[in-house]
């Protein structure tokens, strides 16, 4: 019965993204859906979600025991629910989020947080340590591993799309960390790596525009700071939204229901977005929107000059990469690449790329995360020769953002790399003091 109960939670995770868990109503709707026989289990489910859980686990690490020992109480408290049934249903979650009780009573995280434990009961009369010894429920020693991740037989794009957005870049350097805060570091000359304040916690994503930078907290609202000329910023009613994505002048929004919100320019429409349904995906770029649909077919609005905007002929899309005008890729869900628009400027032949995980682009450059956790540029518009150097050492990166004049990598160990791309080093404005954030 447990490994059904966390069967059904990673499919909820994949198709609805890690927000899922922090809207309560979207949360328990799909419970609810659930086969009859989870209908006990599914009740204990919902009230971890109700009073925070998921969200509070799943950022404790080293604080773990202390986490669970509080929400093990207000299970208690809350719900009237017995001591070892509160235990169960941190377990669940527990190893659902990658933590495993060794014998010796230590917690840590598993090399994976996709396989449901064997080792935990399905009953909760009778929950079991790895050694089969009862298990009480006490606090425990946290000894703190980060999950690697399998570059096995997964999705093919987006295989680490909750840690993607997580980190972002444009003139300076953005990322969420393990506890919930936002770092930004580089040109703030509009205030736009002001993040490090009150308002700024409990964040899941955040995205980098020119001058200003949006986050996306846990319940599903935003903020924003920075430059605010178009209005790009005016996203503090925005609610039940599970991702975002910033443009040059404008910010959208996806809702939990499939829907968008826009703020910002609008010169060309991207921001007229309101009537999209059924959307999984948002892309913002310099003057237009991409939403992609569950099907893989992708919407679009905005500046469509000379049909660079051309998505008719694209199928099984899993992400938008936007550089400049005319200069834009598709990332397909088995792992190729194809180009966007009627004419495109890149005079490169892309479909030799096989098993990219991840794209992301600024203007001069695309750059692309393999399966094998190497990061290659696709193509680049300066000169030709030293630049590719940049990130052919890299290893075991599970996700990457390409800023205006360099590009950050997030390792396994979750360490961050950082590199200038562009030829005229002056660029770098402290956009490459990442390093000793906490991730």
């Amino acid at each position: 019965m447990n490994a059904q109960i966390l069967e059904a939670l990673i499919a909820m995770r994949d198709t609805h993204g890690d927000g899922v868990f922090y809207n309560l109503t979207t949360s328990r709707n799909l419970l609810n859906d659930l086969a009859p026989t989870l209908r006990k289990e599914r009740v204990q489910v919902s009230h971890f979600l109700e009073i925070g859980g998921y969200f509070q686990l799943k950022y404790a690490e080293k604080s773990y025991p202390l986490v669970r020992k509080k929400l093990a109480q207000q299970l208690v408290e809350t719900y009237a629910v017995e001591q070892k049934v509160a235990d169960w249903v941190l377990n669940i979650f527990s190893e659902f989020l990658g933590y495993t009780i060794t014998p010796d009573g230590a917690v840590f995280l598993s090399p994976t947080t996709n396989t449901p434990a064997s080792r935990v009961s399905s009953n909760p009369e009778t929950m079991e340590r790895p050694d089969k010894s009862p298990y009480i429920g006490a606090e425990r020693r946290s000894v703190m591993t980060v999950p690697r991740p399998k570059f096995g037989k997964q999705k093919k794009a987006f295989i680490n799309e909750r840690f993607a957005r997580r980190i972002s870049a444009d003139y300076h350097s953005v990322a969420v960390t393990r506890d919930g805060q936002v770092r930004a570091t580089g040109i703030n000359s509009d205030g736009q790596c002001n993040t490090n304040t009150y308002d700024w916690r409990d964040m899941i994503a955040v995205s980098a525009g020119a001058f200003f930078t949006v986050g996306l907290r846990a319940d599903g609202t935003v903020i924003g700071v920075g430059r605010n000329d178009f209005k790009q910023l005016d996203v503090k009613n925005w609610t039940q939204i599970k991702k975002i994505s910033a443009g040059a002048r404008h910010t959208v929004g996806l809702r939990e229901d499939g829907t968008l919100l826009a703020c910002g320019q609008s010169r060309h429409g991207e921001c007229k977005v309101a009537h999209w349904r059924n959307i999984v995906h948002v892309v913002a770029g310099q003057d237009c929107t991409f939403g992609i649909k569950k099907d893989g077919r992708v919407l679009v609005a905005g500046n469509n000059r000379n049909g660079s905007l051309d998505v008719s002929h694209l199928e099984n899309v899993a992400d938008i990469a936007y550089a400049a005008p005319g200069r834009i890729l598709a990332l397909l869900k088995d792992g190729t690449i194809a180009r966007v628009g009627r004419e495109n400027y890149m005079r490169k032949n892309f479909s030799s790329f096989r098993s990219i995980r991840q794209i992301s682009a600024a203007p001069d450059y695309f750059a692309a995360l393999g399966e094998n956790g190497t990061v290659q540029l696709l193509a680049y518009f300066w000169q030709d020769s030293g630049v590719e150097a940049a990130t052919t050492d890299w290893r075991d990166i599970i996700a990457i953002a390409a800023g205006r004049h360099h590009i950050i990598g997030w390792k396994s160990n979750s360490t961050l790399l950082s590199e200038m791309l562009h030829p005229d080093l002056a660029n770098n404005k402290g956009q490459l003091n990442i390093t000793r954030w906490e991730m």
